[in-house]
């Protein structure tokens, strides 16, 4: 056995052993028997055996393999467990969220909620598998409350896993309507009674969120010293103070375009009063926004296949769905719950949010805006980079490279409309409102996490910047507080790729194709940008 097939072999069986732990991630990844008639153990206990799951994972390697004998993508794969080491023990030792954040029901949910969308087996199976899944929460609630015996949990963070507490019942609850006279009587039964003996375990969960909020700190802040440490894990050429002044320069530039589109469209009027003409054409319902959200996808994809911009897999399938009352807390616009690694075909779900006020349905869902969202999330952005992704070796799943899967997304607005598919000065305008909203996601973030800026101001700015409705940006914000680093990964990803897209027009000069570069990018979209220059160098070389 070769160095290739030996590395292959145990990644093979360190993948078995992290998903006995863990199989909800099974389940993600596509894998569902038996998988998905478990839960976790839902204490801090088992995220410390997956770190030293994958300590051992790496000392096995090193002494059973020679690491120069490996191919190249073998190389990269070693390194992205290498990285993954690195940020899972910031992420345990030093960020701790698991010890501050009381949130059990995004993760949850979201898994019970993939099961019921994704067709990937006979919805008799599933809602029999969802039942399993449901019956023994109660056991996973107690494991979870563990977590937090000795530590201090987060205020705000306490008060949106309230919200989203009170929300999740309505999920069970919509699971047993639609399924009703769908499935078998034994298995609506069990489905039946697992919500039912699970309404004291939720009472009991309810009553303990109530209970921590005497216990809770205001700070959520990451503070400058970790959040620098962040940002050095994730290798982006970078420091946070450079990453916030790009921010700050993009946003200066991008308001002065702005500003000139506004007076193309019409003279005289300023940005404010030019923006609302536009949110004012929009479909007149939310179900037809979502309709016409359905056949803009299908358009995005019709377009790249005739521009042959990127290859598109015909067999891949996005839905299109309202996003569930559990998640919209966190979701002000829409998400795409990207399809699972082993599922064949791919599906992807995309989520559209159904706005609290139905005066803001053209302030989000505007012809223009949705134009453009879809290109972000669906043609040729993350649906299809994530697909295609998902045919790549299973490891790369770990990298999290965020700047490269938003920044593609990203970078795909702009290269749209360069191409013809967005051709109006009006969506051209909602588009740079929208790049405008991410510099202004590069500066708050930054100044969040580095706890300069209070969640009021960073609220402020949102609305003062890009026109988004108050209830819009403190949705955003809440978010941004739990995901340090992140929101600021679009622009500057869009920055990263087209500043890598430059360097690679110079090595290759007339060789250069626009075309190889954008297949590079989604075949390997889980990689960061340092390794996916990597990857084109060692291309070029063998060119």
């Amino acid at each position: 056995m070769n160095a290739d097939e030996t590395f292959e072999n145990l990644s093979q069986q360190m993948l078995n052993k992290f998903l006995e732990k863990n199989p909800e991630y099974a389940t993600y990844l596509g894998l569902h028997d038996p998988y998905d008639y478990l839960l976790p153990d839902g204490s801090s206990e088992r995220l410390l055996e997956n770190l030293q799951l994958l300590e051992k994972w790496i000392e096995t390697l090193s002494k059973t393999v020679n690491r120069e004998e490996l191919n190249a993508e073998h190389k990269i794969d070693w390194e992205v467990i290498e990285k993954t080491l690195e940020r899972w023990k910031f992420d345990f030792y030093e960020r701790r969220i698991h010890e501050l954040n009381p949130d059990v029901f995004e993760e949850l949910g979201g898994m019970i909620f993939i099961m019921f969308t994704r067709n990937y087996a006979p919805l008799e199976k599933r809602i029999d598998a969802i039942a399993a899944r449901i019956e023994k929460i109660p056991i996973y609630l107690e494991e979870f409350h563990s977590r937090f015996a000795n530590s201090q949990p987060v205020k705000l963070w306490t008060e949106i896993a309230i919200e989203k507490a009170q929300q999740i019942g309505g999920l069970f609850q919509f699971i047993l309507f639609v399924t009703k006279g769908k499935v078998s009587d034994k298995i609506y039964e069990r489905l039946s009674k697992s919500v039912e003996n699970l309404q004291p375990a939720l009472k009991a969960h309810m009553e303990w969120l109530q209970g921590l909020r005497s216990k809770t700190t205001e700070e959520w802040a990451l503070g400058k010293a970790k959040f620098e440490k962040l940002v050095q894990l994730r290798d982006l050429g970078m420091n946070s103070d450079e990453i916030y002044r790009l921010g700050v320069k993009y946003l200066e530039e991008l308001k002065s375009q702005r500003e000139q589109l506004a007076k193309q469209i019409a003279p005289g009027k300023p940005v404010e009063e030019v923006l609302k003409r536009i949110e004012s054409k929009s479909p007149k319902t939310f179900e037809e926004a979502l309709e016409y959200t359905k056949g803009t996808m299908e358009e995005a994809r019709r377009f790249v296949q005739e521009k042959n911009i990127t290859t598109v897999y015909p067999e891949d399938v996005l839905l299109v769905e309202e996003t569930p009352a559990f998640l919209t807390p966190v979701i002000p616009f829409a998400a795409l719950i990207m399809p699972a690694k082993f599922d064949k075909p791919q599906i992807g779900i995309y989520i559209v949010t159904r706005p609290k006020d139905p005066k803001n349905l053209g302030k989000h869902l505007n012809y223009s805006a949705i134009k453009n969202t879809a290109v972000h999330e669906a043609f040729p952005g993350h649906f299809l980079q994530g697909a295609i992704s998902n045919r790549g070796s299973f490891v790369r799943l770990l990298a999290e490279g965020v700047e490269t899967v938003e920044g593609w997304a990203h970078y795909c607005e702009e290269m749209m409309a360069e191409k013809g598919f967005i051709t109006d000065l009006e969506s051209r305008l909602i588009q740079i409102n929208d790049v405008i909203w991410r510099a202004v996601r590069i500066i708050v973030d930054v100044k969040l996490s580095c706890g300069e800026m209070s969640f009021e101001e960073a609220v402020e700015m949102l609305v003062k910047e890009t026109g988004m409705s108050e209830e819009a940006a403190t949705a955003e914000v809440k978010r941004y507080t739990q995901t340090p680093g992140y929101p600021l990964s679009y622009l500057l990803g869009k920055h990263l790729i087209l500043k890598l897209k430059a360097e690679l027009k110079q090595k290759m000069g007339a060789r250069f194709d626009e075309k190889f570069f954008h297949d590079t990018i989604t075949t390997n979209g889980y990689l960061p940008i340092a390794m996916l220059r990597k990857i084109f160098n060692q291309k070029i070389s063998k060119a």
